[in-house]
């Protein structure tokens, strides 16, 4: 049976291209509905589908990540309001397949390419920023590992004395991990931070276009519009209408 329902999603969801995700998700599992921003910090979802596959969706987009960290895409909680439920409102516009609901700003399809294209890149951007910090997790989980080896060779230098230096070996041996590692972390902190700022560039860049396209639209239509209205008014004068 075929359902319909208005989905409001409640956690850091906005700027982190959490709607371009819900779009692949539902074009995937053959949703149909819409999806937009609020001005409280959620997004609003309507889905129509059949009530396995809603509740399929409703688990693909029930994202999980680091609560508190605002570059980590993570759903604190998902509000469902089925079709004759109260506080069900429908769509609040027509769809066909499954669309992002950008709002009258943008309207034209190389608009909507443009800003789906730079969620895509938020999405990618929050995607690799979560892997990051997992391996720097782990990083650190493998370092207090190398700590605790490392006490345990110093509670026994009193007893093995004649291993002393072999143990001292050891130690420079984690100290050169150690460091390599510090290195590594800095190197992809660095391209993190080129990666940000590159996406930043490519961003303003690209509002830059749609700005001087709506300009150029602009002229030329106005220069349409006045063509028109000189043809318009020399027909008149020839037929005898001025």
């Amino acid at each position: 049976m075929t359902v319909r329902a208005n989905i409001y999603v409640y956690g850091n969801v906005q700027a982190v291209g959490y709607r371009v995700l819900v779009k692949n998700v539902a074009r995937i599992l053959n949703v149909k509905g819409l999806v937009r921003n609020l001005e409280n910090g959620s997004v609003e979802v309507f889905a129509e589908a059949e009530e396995n596959t809603l509740e399929k969706f409703l688990k693909a987009i029930d994202v999980k990540g680091r609560p508190g960290d605002i570059l980590s895409l993570n759903v604190d909680r998902i509000e469902v309001r089925r079709e004759g439920e109260p506080g069900y409102t429908g769509p609040w516009r027509e769809y066909t397949l499954f669309e992002i609901d950008y709002g009258e700003e943008v309207v034209r399809p190389v608009e909507r390419e443009i800003v789906e294209s730079l969620e895509w890149a938020k999405l990618y951007f929050t995607k690799l920023v979560s892997e990051f910090t997992d391996y720097r997790g782990e990083f650190r989980d493998y370092r207090e590992e190398f700590r605790n080896f490392r006490e345990e060779f110093r509670d026994y230098r009193s007893e093995f004395s004649d291993f002393r230096e072999e143990f001292r070996d050891y130690r420079q041996e984690f100290r050169d991990f150690r460091d390599e590692s510090l290195k590594i972390s800095g190197e992809i902190l660095s391209e993190l931070k080129n990666f940000r700022d590159e996406s930043l560039k490519m961003n303003r860049q690209i509002l830059d276009e749609v700005r001087e396209l709506r300009r150029d639209l602009k002229t030329i239509l106005d220069e349409r519009l006045t063509r028109m209205e000189k043809d318009i008014a020399e027909i008149k004068a020839k037929i005898g209408l001025i």
